[in-house]
């Protein structure tokens, strides 16, 4: 009968059995004695397994990497795993949202012990972030977490112990057992009506127009951008929808536009990156009018002389509708070009200046639900399934109406004794 925690060696070099289970042999300077001390990493399935994990811990050790998985806190792990996270074919925004989440836990929890921490403890931060949440620049009284936003913490830290656990870092995820706080219900949030969202009325956005075409065409991206405001308005599409359109997906004889893909930017605009959209719901074919086709097929004309008058510069061309028209001509227009625009032509228009590209896109609600177009039919051309923002701009709208139509009762009856 074998003897437990039994050691038995095998052909590799540092790797060696016990009980059934393959470990990689090692050893590391303890930094608190200064002192060598053996290492046993695993268990591995194979041996194989142990002798390609241990080729990963030399490569460590040697490049100052290296972290005693027993020693890791939970900072250094979750930015351990955030690498795999950004390697996976992801959205770039979703990689952009984990980044803020891993920085937050971090800055909260990360000085802690990955092995170490308890379910109390964590429960106890999320809780403290519902109590006591931040402090904001400049303010006095500290600005609790909202549940989405805690909720997107707990998703994060579920996803990193769960690696951990899958990597037998730790042996039990103390996540499993921790719960979202509640949040209380009070008379005053209960009876008091969401926030409209931000949005233009049809003589608003008809003043936005005319002083954005009267602007000076002579300055960068006026032309352009100038058509980008009135397409944004008159077909209700995302910013990044739109400027990541081509030629190609521009249907004029049908009067149709394919969205298949959005624009995402971070930093350098050579480094722009083209995403599916938001959700499967996203991808779709919506119907304009002429109006809309007669301006696509303007800056389809416009760009091929641009492009001829400034053919020795031009030296990218992938097919955007939109484009870089300063640096790196022919790269898709950045979205901060477009906003910086429209604050300019809001700031001229005497407009609030709180509005922005996104706005537009309620503004298209608002004013497909002024001319009678269903609910239903409106999200589907916005690519939603179901929207509350969208509900709540359609209702704002339409209650109205139906006040009128209710009040036509009592004008029905008056007459009657």
């Amino acid at each position: 009968m074998p003897k437990k925690n039994e050691r038995k060696k095998t052909k590799t070099k540092n790797v060696c059995i016990i009980d059934g289970k393959y470990y990689y042999r090692y050893s590391i300077v303890d930094p608190s004695t200064g002192k060598r001390i053996q290492k046993e990493d695993g268990p591995h399935a194979t041996e194989k397994e142990a002798e390609n994990r241990g080729v990963i811990i030399r490569a460590e050790i040697l490049n100052g990497t290296y972290i005693d998985k027993n020693k890791r806190t939970i900072g250094q792990f979750a930015e351990e795993w955030l690498k795999t996270y950004q390697a996976t074919g992801k959205k770039a925004k979703s990689k952009y949202l984990r980044r803020s989440t891993v920085n937050l836990i971090k800055k909260t929890i990360g000085g802690l012990k990955l092995q170490e921490i308890t379910t109390a403890q964590y429960q106890e931060q999320l809780n403290r972030m519902r109590d006591y949440g931040y402090l904001k620049k400049g303010a006095t009284e500290p600005t609790p977490y909202s549940k989405s936003s805690i909720s997107n913490y707990h998703t994060v830290m579920r996803m990193i112990f769960k690696k951990a656990l899958e990597l037998e870092y730790i042996k039990k995820d103390i996540t499993a057992f921790a719960t979202i706080p509640e949040f209380e219900e009070t008379v005053e949030k209960i009876e008091s009506e969401p926030e409209l969202p931000k949005y233009l009325e049809k003589e608003q956005l008809a003043k936005l127009l005319k002083v954005s075409s009267e602007m000076d065409k002579s300055e960068p991206y006026a032309i352009q951008c100038h058509r980008i405001l009135f397409i944004l308005a008159y077909t209700g599409m995302r910013i990044g929808e739109l400027l990541a359109l081509k030629a190609s997906d521009i249907d004029e004889i049908n009067k149709r536009i394919s969205i298949t893909k959005t624009l995402y930017i971070k930093g350098k605009t050579e480094d722009f990156k083209l995403t599916p959209p938001k959700n499967k719901q996203s991808i779709r074919k919506i119907d304009v009018s002429q109006r809309v086709v007669n301006v696509l097929k303007e800056q389809i004309a416009w760009k091929n002389e641009f492009k001829m008058m400034h053919r020795t510069f031009f030296q990218f061309d992938e097919g955007f509708l939109f484009f870089n028209e300063k640096w790196l001509m022919g790269y898709p227009m950045r979205d901060r070009d477009v906003r910086e625009y429209m604050d300019a032509v809001l700031e001229k228009a005497g407009l609030p200046g709180n509005l922005t590209p996104h706005s537009l896109r309620h503004t298209y609600t608002s004013l497909m639900a002024e001319a009678g177009v269903e609910l239903a039919a409106i999200q589907q051309l916005l690519g939603h399934k179901n929207d509350n923002t969208t509900k709540l701009i359609y209702l704002h709208v339409t209650n109205p109406k139906k006040r009128s139509a209710v009040e036509k009762l009592d004008m029905l009856m008056d007459g009657v004794n």
